[in-house]
C-alpha cells in the first residue's frame, strides 16, 4: 500500500473499534457482576440437601472420609466389614449407625457417605451465606483514557519528467513592479524578497505539494532487495475504577 492515504490504513476504524469494544467490555463487566450477585443470593437460599445433590461429588466425599476416618494406608475405614466409627465422630458428621460386632454393612457405609455429603454441603452453604451477609463490593469504572497512535513516514513523489523551469523574473511588468514596490519602506521589501519570504516562493509550495503521505503497510513478503515495510498502529487503554459496597 505505498503512496496511500492515511485513511487506507483504517486508522479511524481502529480508533472506533477500540472505543466501542472498551465500552462493551465495561458494560459486560458490570452486567457480569450483577449476574454473579444474583447467583450468590440464589445460592444462599438453597437447602443442604440441594447443595449435596448438585454440588458435592463422590470424590469430595472420598477425600473427606480419608481425612476424618483414615485406615493408615491411604484409604478409609468406612468400608463393608470395617469398624464402626466412634459415637463422637458420627455425631460430628450427623450420621446414625448402630454398633455392630461384625462391622459396617453396605447400608451403614451408604448412610455415612450420605451424612458426609450433607456435612460438606452445610459447610459450603454457611460460607456462601456468610459472604452474602457481609456483602460483596462492586467494581465501578469511573474514569479512564484511550490512546491510539499511527506510525507513518513521508516520501517525496518522484516524477518521470521534470517540471518546466520557472522564470525568475517578476510576473508584473517593470513599470507596475516599480509602482508597487516604490513606496514601500526597506523593511517591508525585505519581508517580501528576503529570507523570511521563502514560504511564498512557488518552488517551496511545489515541494510541499509533491509530498505524499506514505503509510507503512503490514509486514508482507517483498521481492529480494526490496524495502521491508510495515504499519504500526497502537492502542492503549487506561481504566480507573473504585469499589463500593
Amino acid at each position: 500500500m505505498p503512496d496511500s492515504d492515511v485513511s487506507d490504513v483504517g486508522f479511524a476504524e481502529f480508533v472506533a473499534v477500540l472505543l466501542v469494544e472498551t465500552l462493551d467490555s465495561i458494560v459486560a463487566s458490570h452486567a457480569s457482576q450483577e449476574d454473579r450477585l444474583r447467583a450468590l443470593d440464589a445460592a444462599a437460599d438453597v437447602t443442604p440437601e440441594e447443595v449435596a445433590a448438585t454440588s458435592i461429588t463422590a470424590g469430595m466425599v472420598d477425600l473427606t472420609l480419608v481425612e476424618v476416618l483414615p485406615d493408615g494406608k491411604g484409604g478409609t475405614t468406612v468400608v463393608v466389614g470395617g469398624p464402626v466409627p466412634s459415637q463422637g465422630t458420627l455425631e460430628e458428621l450427623g450420621a446414625a449407625v448402630p454398633d455392630r460386632d461384625n462391622g459396617l454393612t453396605s447400608g451403614d457405609v451408604g448412610a455415612i457417605r450420605n451424612a458426609v455429603a450433607l456435612f460438606l454441603a452445610r459447610r459450603h452453604l454457611e460460607s456462601v451465606q456468610e459472604v452474602r451477609r457481609k456483602g460483596v463490593p462492586r467494581v465501578v469504572v469511573d474514569g479512564g483514557t484511550l490512546r491510539a497512535k499511527l506510525a507513518f513516514s513521508t516520501t517525496r513523489t518522484r516524477t518521470t519528467t521534470p517540471p518546466p523551469a520557472r522564470a525568475t523574473a517578476p510576473g508584473l511588468s517593470p513599470s507596475v513592479t516599480r509602482s508597487v514596490l516604490g513606496g514601500l519602506p526597506a523593511s517591508r521589501i525585505g519581508d517580501l524578497i528576503g529570507p523570511r519570504a521563502t514560504v511564498l516562493r512557488p518552488e517551496v509550495l511545489d515541494g510541499i505539494r509533491d509530498l505524499r503521505l506514505r503509510v507503512r503497510p503490514p509486514a508482507a513478503p517483498t521481492e529480494p532487495g526490496g524495502p521491508t515495510e510495515k504499519a504500526d498502529v497502537f492502542g492503549e487503554i487506561e481504566i480507573r475504577f473504585r469499589t463500593e459496597a
